[in-house]
Order: C-alpha cells, then structure tokens, then sequence
C-alpha cells in the first residue's frame, strides 16, 4: 500500500512537469496582438518621412507662437483703448479737479441746443449726442451746389441737386442700417428751402427709431442734418434740427467746418 501511493505521487509529479512546458511552449508560440497608436508613426531617422514630419511639427510650432503673440498684441492694445477712454471720460485739470466740459458748437460757430453734446466727428462729419445719448443727430456737407433751389414742379433741387437723388441716397442708409423711408417733402425753414425724407429704423430689441433727414444749401455748399431718436421725442428733436438749419446761415468758423466728403 506505501509503495504504491509513492508510485502514484511520483506519477502525477512527472505529469505536472510534462504539461507546464508544453503550455508554455504553446502559449509562446501562440499569435500576439501589438497595440497600434494613430498618428504615431515609426520612421527611420533622417529619412526623407522623417524630415518631413519634422518639419511640419516645425510649422505647427511657430503658427502657434505667431497666434499667442498676436492673441497677446490684441489684449493689449485693447487694454490701451480702454485706458485712454478713461482718462479721456475722467480728465483732470492740474489742480486735481475735473475738468469744464466744452460746449458743443455748430458749424456756423453758434452753440448747439441744449442737451446737444459733441460726439465723435471726423473731417466730413460733426456728431452729436442728444438727451443724454438717446438720441444722435450728425451735420455733414453732402457736396457743392450746382445751381438754384427749386421747390415746386417735377425738377424739383436744392442747389442744383436733385432731391430724387438727395432721397437716393438716404434710401441707401437705410438699406445698409435695416430701415425704410416713410415720406418726403420741401418745407422753408425761416428764409430757405428745405428737403426734408422721413424714415424709420429698426434698432436693438425691435424697438423703432424715428429718422429723419434734412438738406439745404447755403453758401454754395449742400448741408445735411440727420436726426436719430425715439418717436416720442421727434416732433421736439425736429424742432432743434430747424433751429440748427436756420444757425447755418450765418458767417462760418472756418476751425468748426465740416468737409466737403470727397
């Protein structure tokens, strides 16, 4: 009975150490899968791909810095805007007190209306700010006049210009800024002719806006008054407009002039 348990041990020993090897062998001779990662691929160095491949990295390196430096430049000339708004909004006379704003003139060197502030103006164009920025009016000279004003018949001008080409014109505002002309006609303004085009925009939130468009010549020169408001305040705003028109008769500064747009 000893003997043969021993036998039997011995047995299964010589058994276990036959089969581990031959799995093992198996198992290594068995097919292996190798992970495989895109965009990665394996070129001999300095070969004609792995050059290449370097020097795209290259490209895609310097677009990179070129984009962060231009990010960086754009912060900072933003930052410089709005700092110099700032000192402009909040100017300082030397003594540390804030400093007199100036009142705004017409081209004509008279004072605008009240509630009339000076806005952003360039060679062609003087702007305003109105009750307190809810309103724009803007004073331009459309070009030289041609001729006479005429206000009656079919050919019907101011200085020369005809007001077929004068509502043209603001028909084409109007395109541009998402509004439409509603009428037009010629009125006399103390002792001028006057063509004056109605029209309506629509602003921010759907809210209508009154336009409104005036023109008259003086002193050779076509003039232009453009008004921009609420139609609340319109009927009082137009009133401001003829009493500016009116002001335009008198001598001009030449400092205050508006350009002729070219």
């Amino acid at each position: 009975m000893l003997f043969r348990s021993i036998a039997l041990s011995l047995a299964l020993l010589i058994g276990v150490g036959v089969i581990i090897p031959l799995a093992t062998n198996t198992i290594e001779a068995g097919s292996h899968k190798t992970k495989t990662y895109k965009g990665k691929k394996n070129y001999r160095k300095y070969s004609r791909q792995w050059w290449r491949a370097y020097h795209a990295r290259q490209r895609r390196r310097k677009a990179m810095q070129a984009h962060r430096r231009m990010m960086r430049l754009h912060q900072l000339r933003m930052a410089k805007a709005a700092e110099q708004a700032a000192d402009s909004k909040v100017a300082k006379t030397p003594a540390g007190r804030p400093a007199v704003e100036q009142t705004a003139v017409l081209p004509s060197g008279a004072p605008a209306p009240q509630g009339w502030k000076k806005g952003t103006s360039s060679t062609s164009e003087l702007q305003f700010s109105v009750d307190n920025g809810n309103a724009s009016a803007a004073i331009s000279i459309v070009g030289p006049a041609m001729g006479e004003t005429v206000s009656s018949g079919r050919n019907r001008s101011v200085g020369g210009v005809p007001t077929s080409s004068l509502r043209r014109e603001v028909i084409n505002r109007m395109i541009r800024e998402n509004g439409w002309v509603v009428n037009d006609f010629q009125k006399e303004v103390g002792d001028r002719q006057v063509y004056v085009v109605v029209a309506q925009s629509q602003a921010t939130g759907g809210r209508v806006q009154s336009r409104m468009f005036y023109f008259t010549e003086v002193d050779g020169r076509i003039y232009s008054v453009a008004m921009n408001s609420n139609p609340d305040a319109a009927a009082r705003l137009a009133e401001e407009s003829e009493k500016v028109i009116y002001s335009l008769g008198a001598r001009p500064r030449p400092t205050q002039q508006a350009a002729i747009k070219e």
